[in-house]
């Protein structure tokens, strides 16, 4: 995600009458899938997301707003705002950000300023079509965007020793050619330690944000045993609102992980090549942001995919599998890295 400036303009408004179609039928209800000990949540009523990740019945992994969950909350709906509603969990966009308004017919004005905020509505906020569902599984799909000219079909799917598999195919539904990446998203709380294994010989880069009005500190990040990892932990300086930054990285292999108290979240995936991911994004991007007030702090572990032009009716997917481990060792860099170098 990136860093918003309080001087940006007013954005005009979308509705379902200036080119989204109408909501498909959806399950309203949390959808809940558990196989191995793992339970997952799901809202097909926004965007198919992700919102629940359990082991055993312990806490959330994810980070979500609970008050979703329940069907009598209304949806954020599809109005492309700066304020931007945080229901949070696992989410897909599409890459590369710079290009998030550029390619559709309904909003002349964000086209003509190449807005890169907000993501496009109809992947964050529409309701998905169940379409097939089990005890352990559940396919949904996504209404056709006037945004991307994607639609998305989402499949999750816990195994017997409760892995997690996520698969998510985009197919350009437009009668011309599209160029796209997908890009997980997986939000979690902000006081999580993330690592991710470098690629040798490879740079990180850091984003930061600056002065006011948001009065930012930059967000310190170290390499431990060829493993990135964000010093979120730092005291915030006085004066400033929080810690902030995106790391843009390249990994030695398709692995994410994020401790927090005696549970370790393992995110794995067949990371893209470096030269087949559009050059504005990295194949892993890390953004922390960490407030005074921890309840407003969060992390997203993101991932791209291979960036693909689509003729009309080509698709691309990208599947990531989720594990949810037990930690018992100490809480510092050194033994978090030893114990996924073990792994």
């Amino acid at each position: 995600m990136m860093i918003r400036t309080l001087a940006a303009s007013l954005l005009s408004i979308l509705t379902f009458r200036t080119g989204f179609a109408a909501p498909l039928s959806s399950d309203r209800h949390l959808l809940i899938l558990k196989s191995g000990g793992v339970t997952v949540g799901i809202l097909p009523r926004l965007g198919g997301r992700v919102v629940l990740l359990s082991r055993g019945g312990g806490e959330n992994v994810l980070l979500s707003a609970t008050a979703y969950w329940d069907p009598a909350t209304p949806s954020p709906g599809l109005a492309p705002t700066w304020d931007y509603p945080p229901v949070n969990g696992h989410i897909v966009w599409c890459g590369p950000q710079k290009e998030w308004w550029i390619h559709q017919d309904i909003d002349a004005e964000k086209k003509s300023r190449a807005d890169n905020w907000p993501p496009d509505p109809s992947l964050e906020f529409a309701p998905y079509e169940v379409v097939r569902k089990s005890k352990t599984s559940v396919e949904m799909r996504g209404p056709a965007s006037p945004v991307t000219g994607l639609k998305l079909t989402k499949k999750i799917d816990i195994g017997k020793d409760g892995r997690v598999s996520l698969m998510v195919s985009a197919e350009n539904i437009r009668k011309q050619e599209v160029a796209w990446d997908l890009w997980p998203n997986t939000r979690l709380p902000g006081d999580v330690r993330v690592y991710v294994p470098l690629a040798p010989g490879t740079s990180v880069r850091i984003d930061h944000g600056s002065g006011d009005p948001w009065k930012l500190a930059v967000m310190e990040y170290d390499v431990v045993d060829g493993f990135f990892t964000w010093l979120s932990r730092e005291p915030i300086p006085e004066g400033k609102t929080c810690r902030v930054g995106k790391a843009f990285l390249t990994p030695a292999t398709g692995l994410i992980a994020a401790f927090r108290g005696n549970t370790v979240f393992i995110k794995r995936f067949a990371a893209a090549a470096r030269a087949d991911v559009h050059p504005d994004q990295g194949v892993v991007e890390i953004f922390n942001q960490v407030f005074r007030n921890p309840a407003e702090s969060f992390l997203e572990a993101e991932l791209h995919g291979a960036y693909h032009k689509l003729k009309p009716g080509e698709a691309m997917e990208v599947t990531e599998t989720w594990e949810v481990l037990e930690y018992r060792g100490p809480d510092d860099s050194k033994s978090h890295v030893a114990f996924l170098k073990g792994l």
